[in-house]
């Protein structure tokens, strides 16, 4: 079997249980795979941490003040100034400070009329937009491991060995139909069937792909095409120079896996 799709061990990697029985066997002996989930699942759980670790400070006095001067509150009473604004109070205060007039800043305000409005703390709002940046950074920090996999096993890992070919020529019955297969061999060992097929399927059928023995007289099916081509794992321990010919066939939905003897194209496998 091939490696598992870096779609497949992303979702693994966030959880998500998405692989067949095969899938998984090959998951539990294959190293490279392992290795690309647990370094995928280091990155989601960075994202996940994300939500958790939010260590928020308080805004300072004059903050609140520009937000009271937006909202046509007025300024802060004199008990909220800090070490800053007394300081600032002290530099511009006459001698006499008992007959001086208090500076502009602390002037008492009048009365306003209640506008209906609230002051909002602004703690409660600056999550909502920390987290999106947050989210898109670990989103793109998880692509990118990803990518970095897919890319490292690409350049490392050699490519399939093709075995055999042929070209699968029309059945009477489908003239115009035309298709092509190969054998192709993993570095693993494990083989697969490529086949396409160019010809219209019927409304209500099917196609299934088989393997025939030259003289027809046994055949192996490899599963149904979906479109006009697919891959098909070559069962272990399938002998191909016992079941050299590549066949397609039109089926019907009737209940019988049997091979329905209304073959599309066919074609010997030439190593």
């Amino acid at each position: 079997m091939q490696h598992i799709d870096d779609e497949d061990l992303a979702l693994l990697a966030l959880g998500e249980d998405v692989l067949d029985d095969a899938a998984r066997a090959h998951l539990d002996s294959c190293p490279a795979c392992s290795a690309s989930v647990r370094e995928l699942a280091v990155v989601a759980d960075v994202a996940r941490s994300a939500e958790r670790d939010r260590d928020l400070v308080a805004p300072a006095p004059r903050v609140w003040d520009a937000v009271r001067g937006e909202l046509g509150l007025g300024l802060a009473a004199p008990a909220e100034t800090d070490a800053e604004s007394e300081a600032e109070a002290d530099a511009v205060a006459p001698a006499d400070a008992g007959t001086a007039p208090l500076p502009a800043e602390r002037e008492p305000t009048p009365d306003l009329p209640h506008t209906g409005a609230s002051v909002v703390p602004l703690a409660s709002r600056r999550p909502r937009a920390w987290l999106p940046v947050a989210a898109a950074a670990c989103l793109a920090l998880f692509l990118g491991v990803a990518g970095g996999v897919w890319w490292e096993r690409r350049e490392t890992e050699p490519p399939e060995t093709t075995l055999a070919t042929a070209d699968l020529e029309a059945l009477p019955a489908w003239t115009g139909a035309s298709g092509q297969a190969r054998v192709e061999e993993a570095p693993d060992g494990t083989r697969q069937v490529v086949v396409s097929v160019d010809a219209p399927a019927p409304e209500g059928t099917y196609r299934e792909v088989w393997l025939l023995a030259e003289d027809v007289s046994g055949l192996v099916s490899l599963g149904v095409l979906e479109g006009s081509e697919g891959r098909f794992d070559v069962p272990d321990g399938l002998d191909l120079a016992a079941f050299p010919v590549v066949d397609v066939s039109e089926e019907h939905f009737d209940g019988d896996p049997a091979h329905s003897g209304d073959s599309v194209v066919r074609g010997p496998l030439d190593a």
